[in-house]
């Protein structure tokens, strides 16, 4: 029999990729298979290896207009993918465009991403807030050793120390190097960014419409000062690690991989977050996670200043955390028994963050400072993050429930893991009234006596103002926290009534 040739193969491709049956062979020089592939790799959520397929077909025929769309759309910024989408546009024919070049050149002008803007005249935010309450906070000591100030200040004071590196970046024209610039900068911008951004990911903000272009051109002098992995796939960064790792020894490789990995976190949010393309921050932040685990194992045995401070178990607790949040959304956004998010794996992995927490409460070593929103940060809230995603587990059992008891049942699972999510915030944290809130809601689904339902208003009446305090100004605040949580307080008042 003969072999197929690549016009047979790419029908047989786009038919199995209607079905999403994601298998294509390749002609080492066809940029139609590689495109494909590119395609069928992004609807796998295998972004970096849907880079690397498209990018092959732009080299093979930097004419075709579908190879530059399929770069783009993988891309990893809003810098290179913006001059990828240009690159698709100019490759198309100005003129008398066949039906399916009219509908590629419509998807490519509406693609440019405007990134989400803080609007400072809504009064201080909670990091603003907080940063102020400090002094006051420091003079107190240990009796406010809790409060929610601690862990956003302490976040906000990394996160923006690495924006202002970030701003201090200098371009100068330099002939004779690879792109004709050098770069000047500190090299520690994304560790800050990242920093902060894993003590509280509600620190997160863009203030300036160039924040995208600078936090590109930051990560690109790092990756080049550190000669990190920027595009490899997990089992090749492993791989070349490795290798690097007996030719230079850890001074060199221990920046790369910090390097590498903050920069999948960052991706994951940014993806995720501003991209809203939750699936490709699940990928990046499994990738992670993956990586931390996998090098925590290996080097088990060899010290922090060797390996570095990304395979912490502190470090692996922040990646897990933001890996379940990010999780839990893209099952928002592909709900149901069938989501390729499953519950069941959500409900997995939020007790195994349970027992992380549990091992670092076990083996902390308390000679070792800390300030105090570090705890807060990669002990307590990731516990109760854990106890808030069984709740939501719960929920959505009850909801494809056939059965009223089991339902029923459910809903009071979820209520008790809300409740627990709830004590584990400080009393002034936006998220310890909004799991009292969540709790409420679970109680009246469940059908629960009156006076469990006022024990809890009753909690969550009394922490509504010391959280407006920091929190008045949030993203829960601008989605509706203070109406929802206000509707509850309405029902309590009015049960109040009927029994008095």
């Amino acid at each position: 029999m003969s072999e197929p040739t690549a016009a047979q193969l790419k029908d047989e491709g786009n038919e199995l990729f209607k079905k999403q049956d994601y298998a294509i062979a390749l002609d080492d020089k066809n940029a139609v298979l590689y495109a494909n592939r590119a395609a069928c790799n992004h609807a796998l959520n295998k972004y970096l290896d849907a880079v690397d397929d498209a990018h092959r077909a732009t080299e093979i025929d930097p004419s075709y207009a579908k190879g530059w769309s399929r770069l783009a759309a993988s891309r990893d910024d809003w810098g290179r993918s913006a001059h990828a989408w240009q690159k698709a546009l100019d490759a198309l024919p100005k003129t008398k465009l066949s039906p399916a070049e009219r509908q590629q050149k419509d998807h490519v002008q509406i693609k440019p991403i405007v990134p989400f803007s803080i609007n400072e005249k809504l009064g201080k935010f909670p990091w603003q807030v907080a940063t102020d309450m400090l002094p006051e906070l420091r003079r107190a000591g240990q009796e406010k050793a809790s409060s929610s100030a601690w862990v956003i200040a302490l976040a906000y004071e990394e996160f923006n120390e690495g924006v202002e590196m970030m701003k201090g970046m200098k371009i100068t024209p330099q002939p004779g190097t690879p792109d004709g610039f050098v770069h000047h900068g500190n090299l520690e911008g994304l560790t800050l960014l990242s920093n902060g951004f894993m003590r509280d990911d509600r620190v997160f903000h863009i203030n300036q419409p160039k924040w995208i272009d600078m936090y590109n051109q930051q990560v690109f002098f790092e990756v080049t000062a550190r000669k990190a992995w920027d595009s490899e796939g997990l089992e090749t960064v492993k791989e070349l690690a490795q290798k690097r790792l007996k030719e230079n020894g850890w001074d060199d490789v221990r920046p790369a991989l910090a390097v590498t990995v903050r920069g999948w976190i960052m991706r994951a949010a940014l993806d995720g977050g501003l991209k809203q393309q939750p699936q490709a921050g699940v990928e990046y932040y499994r990738r992670a996670l993956d990586f931390v685990e996998w090098g925590r194992t290996i080097w088990k045995d060899v010290p922090k200043s060797d390996r570095g401070v990304v395979f912490e178990h502190s470090f692996l607790i922040g990646v897990r955390s933001l890996y379940l949040k990010m999780f839990m959304n893209a099952y928002t956004d592909d709900p149901g028994l069938n989501s390729k998010f499953p519950l069941e794996q959500l409900k997995e992995e939020a007790e195994d963050l349970l027992k992380e927490t549990d091992i670092a409460v076990q083996t902390r070593d308390n000679s070792e400072p800390v300030d105090p929103g570090f705890i807060s940060s990669f002990i307590v809230y990731p516990r109760g993050l854990a106890h808030a995603l069984l709740g939501f587990y719960h929920v959505q059992s009850a909801r494809y429930s056939s059965d009223p008891v089991e339902r029923m049942f459910s809903f009071v699972k979820a209520a008790g893991e809300y409740t627990r999510a709830s004590s584990k915030y400080a009393e002034d944290d936006e998220l310890r009234a909004w799991y009292f809130n969540c709790t409420l809601d679970c109680l009246r689904s469940a059908g629960a006596p009156v006076d469990n339902f006022l024990m809890v208003a009753f909690g969550l009446r009394d922490t509504v103002p010391k959280m407006k305090k920091i929190w008045a100004i949030s993203e829960l605040a601008m989605g509706g926290r203070d109406q929802k949580i206000q509707e509850n307080l309405d029902r309590a008042d009015e049960f109040m009534k009927r029994v008095t």
